[in-house]
């Protein structure tokens, strides 16, 4: 959760608090709770000590990731996934009865920064990525399971090389950045078996992967079949000058719900509900089971 530009069109259709989203609208953590009828997950940060985390939270900080060392090339005082679940720690030790725990959902969606600022994973070829990131990865899955989690949904990494920042600044002769997209496919493979291997080991534990990449892929194919026509630009303006991805003023196309891209990284409203429509029913978005089924078990 957070805002990379609070002065800036982030929210500009849906403001609830005062951290709007990084987007125009809803994020993917809004849409799943709106589907099953509850709260939209407050910023956990937000929250005063007299307000219950009973029907969820949102721990995300934006700009950070798996890696605790993404802080040294990230903006503002971002909280790493480490932080987040010491917070998550915290609310769990006021809460009256944590048995809900185990039927509760954590949803976590992250790896794209890491392979964005740490210069170290985006440019060297020969690092295992299984080794680097979705190891690591792997490691904090465990602790919030060892906290009461035991049905996570857990997304890979979209198409890096395919977003309007990638192509603005490389400018490839295809369509798409394809160093950028072989990146993300490496991370992405690694997935599958990793949270299979969680499953087994973990006792009562349920993994389900959202292949946010194979959704964007469908959108690009056949936007139109989306409600989509813009798949390659940003909504908002962004300063491209000094190479920055987030919008830089309140100036933001007419129609967003166009676009897959609300600014030159993060998606619209739209394509944040298009996957969580997937992923509710399509098993080949969601697997090995869809996230109605994970929510049910």
């Amino acid at each position: 959760m957070g805002n990379p530009n609070p002065s800036s069109a982030y929210g500009v259709d849906f403001k609830v608090d005062n951290q709007s989203r990084a987007t125009n609208g809803k994020t993917m953590a809004d849409f799943i709770a709106q589907t099953f009828g509850l709260p939209l997950p407050p910023p956990f940060l937000s929250l005063k000590k007299s307000e219950s985390i009973q029907f969820g939270a949102n721990y995300a900080s934006s700009g950070c990731g798996i890696l605790p060392e993404i802080k040294q090339y990230t903006f503002g005082n971002c909280m790493v996934l480490d932080e987040q679940i010491e917070l998550f720690k915290s609310s769990v030790k006021n809460l009256r009865k944590t048995d809900g725990l185990s039927k509760s959902l954590i949803f976590i969606n992250m790896g794209q920064n890491d392979m964005d600022l740490n210069k170290k994973l985006q440019y060297n070829a020969s690092l295992d990525m299984g080794q680097y990131l979705a190891k690591p990865l792997s490691k904090r899955l465990q602790m919030l399971y060892d906290l009461g989690g035991r049905k996570f949904l857990v997304s890979n990494v979209l198409p890096l090389g395919c977003r309007p920042f990638s192509i603005s600044q490389e400018k490839p002769t295809t369509r798409c950045v394809e160093r950028l997209n072989k990146l993300a496919s490496q991370f992405n493979s690694y997935l599958p078996q990793m949270l299979k291997d969680l499953q087994s080991t973990l006792s009562g534990s349920k993994f389900v992967l959202l292949d946010v990449y194979k959704v964007f892929e469908d959108v690009f194919s056949k936007p139109a079949s989306y409600g989509i026509s813009d798949i390659s630009h940003s909504c908002c303006a962004i300063d491209s000058v000094k190479r920055n991805p987030i919008c830089k003023n309140g100036e933001v196309c007419s129609d967003r719900n166009q676009y897959a891209f609300f600014d030159a990284i993060h998606p619209t409203e739209v394509m944040n509900s298009i996957m969580i429509s997937r992923c509710l029913k399509d098993s080949s978005v969601c697997k090995p089971i869809n996230l109605m089924k994970l929510v049910k078990a």
